[in-house]
């Protein structure tokens, strides 16, 4: 079974140290996390809930819990909460690194702009929903997913092999990997001339056995929903959880105004 879903409730405060401009479109912020994260090393792609601070109160207001310890989310918290990948986390100094890519204005692009030494945001969970396992990986994304990409074939596990197609505005989005034979890396430049080049390059691709692949991504929701298609109607014989194709975002839609998976 390639889902196997987790979730880690955290409600920490991050504390901004350090901001960097990696291009024009990725924001890199590094933060002091108060709580150690426990971070399963099989998450494929793993995300943060992080929650940023109501505009008037200026306050971080963490979800609570029910009598059933089911974690409670008010429509305030729904609304300043935003799904973001861990970029990098070092156990050790607890500090953890996320990439804030600026595909479309909203409250946490917004904040990532103006970003300072000492600022802080909450962290109320984490998790993956697919692990490493011994199917052969297809990792495939817009900008949105660039750091989730990146943080799994920087923590593959020995002998995993995969592919990944990656598409970004600009050649300066193109992120520095390490070298690794067992993996194959497509980055694309988006063309308005060829709008479905990341969807025609995964399926153009010459994969290995059908029944042992496991397809990972996230995207643009139309995008996702046309790849998930395309992906299926080539690949027919694969289980429905080896296809793990995640809207990341929609145009026009603030995060909890769609669904992720459909």
């Amino acid at each position: 079974m390639a889902e196997k879903s987790s979730r880690v409730i955290v409600n920490g405060l991050l504390t901004v140290i350090k901001v960097e401009h990696l291009s024009s479109n990725f924001i890199r912020i590094y933060f002091s996390c108060d709580k150690s994260l426990q971070i399963n090393p099989l998450w494929v792609g793993p995300h943060l809930k992080l929650i940023f601070a109501d505009p008037i109160t200026k306050a971080i207001t963490f979800p609570g819990f029910d009598e059933k310890g089911k974690l409670l989310l008010t429509e305030n918290v729904r609304k300043l909460a935003r799904t973001y990948s861990i970029r990098k986390y070092d156990e050790v100094t607890n500090q953890l690194v996320i990439d804030f890519a600026i595909h479309a204005k909203g409250i946490a692009i917004l904040w990532a702009q103006s970003a300072k030494e000492s600022d802080q945001i909450g962290l109320f969970g984490m998790g993956s929903k697919t692990v490493f396992e011994n199917s052969y990986l297809v990792l495939i994304g817009d900008i949105a997913a660039v750091p989730a990409i990146c943080y799994s074939l920087e923590n593959l596990p020995d002998n995993q092999k995969a592919s990944a197609f990656i598409e970004v505005k600009h050649q300066s989005d193109v992120m520095p990997l390490p070298n690794n034979d067992n993996v194959e890396i497509n980055w694309l430049i988006a063309n308005s001339l060829q709008p479905n080049q990341l969807i025609d390059s995964v399926i153009a691709a010459n994969l290995p056995t059908h029944d042992d692949l496991l397809f990972w991504g996230g995207m643009e929701s139309s995008l996702a929903q046309q790849l998930r298609h395309a992906i299926k109607d080539k690949y027919s014989d694969l289980n429905a959880d080896a296809v793990q194709i995640i809207s990341y975002w929609r145009e026009g839609f603030a995060e909890g105004e769609f669904r992720h998976r459909e």
